[in-house]
């Protein structure tokens, strides 16, 4: 294949040409998350010619995903979204070296997989996980590119270690309870809402690599899908706050809240109980292990037992952890399974 065909287009461009066209070809960019944001992402990164690509997310597809992540198909139901993904870019692009992180991103891995990578590009969607990115990129000096998404609304911010941006912990110094916000399984979502701004993580990301001008310091992007109404705002670095201030008390990655609990560490004394909802469990049962069943939406703590140790679960563990943590000022014995279902497996 003639990389010169391949690229004919963008080469005309005289923000591109060769020179740029070989910047992007030596570039690195570790794309976390493989979803509504990422597939969009990671096709046109692919497409572009940024040749050197990590996709690294712990799921595997459902078929739910299908309307609003466009890089699978309905034959790849159950298998690993980073795998599917590094497929699909290979073979829209041979000339790309894609690397696939079949699993989810922690405080352990955080710092090996950001050394081999010149960009991050932060495709989540869950409080947790952006602030270990946060963390993680400003410890080990790496940029990145993140977006969220809120039903027909998102934003996007560039981050530049170096050049005094604000951190996530500028605006909030804990990470938000989970639940705080919809998730798109909660509230909806549109398709083309996170592709919006999956396109827009890749243009940052393209630009970043051709040294072109990208969204400045401490510069927020708002875009509303419905109106087409767009602003900027800018965010203040604190002077205190934990992480990047004058005094920082964050000097390493921490992985989870002391009320999270692997499966690997539950044992005979947890009653396991499935916070699901009762049509989630008849499509998809879990028959391994003895477990009550209590759904969230009539959750009701006057039936457990203070002597003894509850693990709630429910798909990937968002839930749970938000359900547990509000629960945690009435009864200290329940716990949250981290990855839920899928890690209980």
């Amino acid at each position: 294949m003639n990389p010169k065909d391949y690229y004919s287009r963008q080469l005309r461009l005289p923000e591109v040409g060769e020179e740029g066209q070989l910047r992007l070809k030596n570039a690195r960019c570790l794309v976390i998350g493989a979803g509504g944001l990422g597939s969009p992402a990671l096709l046109y990164l692919a497409a572009a010619g940024v040749e050197t690509l990590g996709v690294c997310d712990g799921d595997r597809l459902d078929i739910s995903n299908l309307h609003r992540q466009p890089l699978y198909s309905a034959a790849d139901i159950g298998k690993s979204k980073a795998e599917l993904a590094v497929d699909r870019i290979t073979h829209l692009n041979p000339m790309v070296k894609a690397t696939a992180y079949p699993f989810f991103l922690n405080a352990h891995n955080a710092f090996l997989l950001f050394s081999s990578y010149d960009l991050i590009l932060d495709c989540t969607d869950n409080f947790k996980t952006k602030f270990l990115i946060n963390d993680a990129a400003y410890l080990a000096k790496k940029p990145v590119v993140r977006a969220s998404i809120y039903q027909f609304e998102g934003q996007l911010q560039t981050y530049l270690p170096g050049r005094g941006d604000a951190c996530l912990r500028c605006l909030w110094e804990k990470v938000p309870q989970e639940g705080c916000v919809g998730t798109c399984q909660e509230v909806g979502v549109l398709g083309t809402v996170p592709g919006f701004f999956g396109v827009l993580q890749a243009n940052e990301a393209i630009k970043f690599f051709l040294e072109m001008p990208v969204l400045g310091p401490n510069q927020v992007l708002f875009s509303d899908l419905i109106h087409y109404a767009q602003h900027t705002i800018t965010l203040e670095r604190r002077e205190n706050c934990p992480l990047c201030g004058k005094e920082p008390s964050i000097h390493a990655l921490t992985d989870r809240h002391s009320w999270e609990i692997t499966p690997a560490e539950l044992d005979e004394s947890f009653t396991l109980i499935d916070i699901r909802e009762a049509e989630e469990i008849k499509s998809d049962p879990y028959l391994k292990a003895p477990y009550r069943h209590m759904p969230m939406s009539g959750f009701d703590l006057s039936q457990l037992n203070p002597a003894l140790k509850y693990a709630l679960f429910c798909q990937r563990g968002r839930r749970s952890a938000s359900l547990v943590s509000s629960l945690l000022a009435q009864m200290s014995n329940v716990y949250s399974v981290v990855g839920g279902i899928e890690a209980l497996r």
